[in-house]
């Protein structure tokens, strides 16, 4: 779930046709404080060239909320990043199943995950724990030899 961030000079709303209902709140809280908003919707990916001319004119103090299935989130979070902002500058809220890469603490190799706790390394056989230890650097959680 989202929060509104107070004090901001402007909203970017940026969603997907999955997202939107999402914002709703969001949008009808800047319009009642009479804050400036943008509001996107992106229909299709070759829209998204928009994006980066659109966070390249943003000054500081704008706020980024995206909403939407998790590659969407993904790719506008990536462009956002390039643009200039930071995870601090933004919220997202993923629509449906989230996949998880993880990585195994043993081997090294990267699972796929979804809401497991436990996994079992498919390249080492190891006996996992998914952490919520995320790693920037690899774009992947950390899986923990699990201790019986």
């Amino acid at each position: 779930m989202f929060s509104y961030m107070e004090g901001k000079r402007k909203f970017l709303f940026c969603t997907d046709s999955e997202g939107v209902r999402n914002l709703n709140f969001l949008v009808c809280q800047a319009l009642n404080e009479n804050v400036l908003f943008d509001f996107h919707i992106f229909q299709e990916e070759s829209e998204e060239s928009f994006v980066n001319n659109w966070f390249s004119k943003q000054k500081m103090g704008a706020y980024l909320y995206i909403s939407g299935n998790e590659d969407f989130v993904k790719r506008i979070k990536d462009k956002a990043i390039m643009a200039g902002f930071t995870e601090h500058d933004m919220q997202s809220l993923i629509n449906g199943p989230v996949k998880k890469k993880l990585v195994c603490c043993t081997c090294h190799g990267v699972n796929e995950v979804s809401d497991q706790t436990h996994v079992v390394c498919v390249h080492c056989g190891q006996e996992l724990e998914v952490s919520d230890h995320y790693s920037r650097r690899l774009d992947a959680y950390l899986g923990y030899v699990t201790i019986k």
